[in-house]
């Protein structure tokens, strides 16, 4: 009796230093980012009244709590990523100094005084500089957009390269852990230091991940890209705005829809830089196209046909537009053109005449339409991208406190698992004192 009192207790004693170990570990590392608090699980030990064993010492996480902080980490910082080129894209055309429509209201009111002396040369002058002025900001415009482009490409350069590492450390930590399984030894400390990187990771590109009995992780993008298969990692590069993937012979290519901060920046290229001067080149060259044919029906001082006011690429118009070479003072076509009855397109009246700035006034008042629908769908979108950053970060916030209320450390619960278990131990080693006491009296009666 006595040497089963004495393994019982010897077995209580020892899982009752192992909880308290534990419970230590927790309480020591309560403050270290990304750790997991440990749980000790107790059995009964194999045969008739043979103690307690300890059976494992778990990590308390749940891979469903880990997989939505990953994904509204994804989601917020892909609306992050986006914003900051939103933003600028809506500042930078609404902004007063560059405004179009304000450079199209200069241009129309030097015609407008150009109606009373259209012979004027001053006030030729001042709708040849309100044009150059008009050109100017233009000018300014495409070069911010140029250096967005440039930025956004450096940044997705940057992001590309810390996706690249971060696979490169998950693959050695899928090795470690790999080999740690297969040896028996612990895991707890790489498996913390994994699930760390992998939320790191989660910023940067939206991920899927499949566990394996190995205790490796695979990692692929939401639309099924390979990013990580047991230790070989995927290497991303970048060429320009152009983003890809590859993984041994596959090459990917990324899109807007691959989440995280990678995906808001080809969003930000694909959704609002790209479509921004797309828009503007579509104004400019429809504004130079029909000036430049009201002009052509009109006759300058010498009472010679109209030459263009504006020039541009068809390539490119945002980034060539120009006032024409050709153009002077005394070549503006303010004279209005007629049919003479025989087919011949002929001066309306003499340099006094003004007819064809009227025509010139109509044709740019109708150009700040399209422009301010351009404003307006940034500003909406701009608007709509705030609201679900907000959005995100809620839910982000919401995910990482319910994962923290499961797997953080709870000083005051570990305070009372340390007193229970101390407790436990006190009470076997008692068991044990008992246990000689009664082996000591056996002994004394023979």
């Amino acid at each position: 009796m006595s040497s089963g009192l004495l393994s019982n207790a010897l077995s209580g004693l020892n899982a009752a230093n192992t909880a308290l170990s534990v419970s230590g570990n927790n309480v020591a590392n309560s403050a270290t980012e990304g750790y997991s608090r440990q749980a000790i699980q107790l059995a009964t030990a194999p045969g008739h009244l043979n103690g307690v064993a300890v059976s494992n010492v778990d990590r308390v996480v749940n891979s469903f709590y880990n997989d939505d902080i990953w994904r509204t980490s994804s989601d917020l910082a892909f609306y992050n990523g986006l914003q900051s080129y939103l933003g600028y894209a809506e500042e930078l055309m609404g902004t007063s100094s560059l405004n179009f429509n304000d450079a199209i209201s200069q241009v129309t009111g030097a015609l407008n005084s150009a109606l009373a002396q259209p012979e004027s040369r001053a006030y030729r002058q001042e709708v040849l500089s309100s044009a150059d002025a008009l050109v100017n900001k233009m000018s300014q415009i495409n070069g911010a957009l140029a250096d967005q482009r440039g930025k956004l490409s450096k940044e997705m350069t940057q992001t590309a390269s810390s996706i690249s590492y971060s696979l490169r450390k998950l693959a050695d930590y899928n090795d470690r852990i790999a080999l740690a399984v297969a040896k028996g030894e612990p895991t707890a400390e790489l498996e913390d230091n994994r699930e760390l990187l992998v939320t790191q990771l989660s910023s940067y590109i939206g991920i899927a991940t499949t566990n394996h009995e190995d205790g490796t992780l695979d990692i692929s993008t939401v639309n099924g890209a390979p990013l990580l298969i047991g230790t070989k990692a995927a290497d991303l590069a970048v060429n320009g705005t152009d983003v890809s993937l590859t993984l041994g012979k596959q090459v990917f290519r990324l899109t807007d829809n691959i989440g995280g901060s990678m995906g808001g920046l080809i969003a930000a290229d694909t959704e609002v830089l790209q479509p921004t001067v797309a828009s503007l080149n579509n104004i400019l060259s429809q504004l130079s196209d029909n000036v430049n044919g009201v002009l052509a029906q009109g006759f300058d001082l010498n009472g010679n046909p109209g030459t263009p006011l504006f020039s541009y690429d068809a390539n490119d118009p945002l980034g060539t537009f120009a006032v024409s070479d050709s153009v002077t003072i005394d070549s503006l076509a303010f004279i209005g053109g007629k049919d003479d009855g025989s087919g011949n397109w002929v001066a309306a009246g003499g340099i006094g005449d003004n007819s064809n700035i009227a025509n010139l006034i109509d044709v740019f008042d109708n150009q700040s339409g399209d422009y301010s629908l351009l404003i307006g769908r940034l500003a909406s979108k701009s608007n709509e991208n705030q609201s679900s950053v907000t959005t995100a970060q809620s839910l982000n916030d919401n995910a990482v406190q319910t994962r923290d209320n499961l797997s953080g450390v709870n000083l005051d619960e570990e305070a009372s698992n340390i007193l229970y278990y101390q407790q436990m131990y006190q009470a076997n080693a008692k068991v044990i004192s008992t246990a000689d006491q009664t082996f000591q009296t056996l002994l004394a009666m023979f």
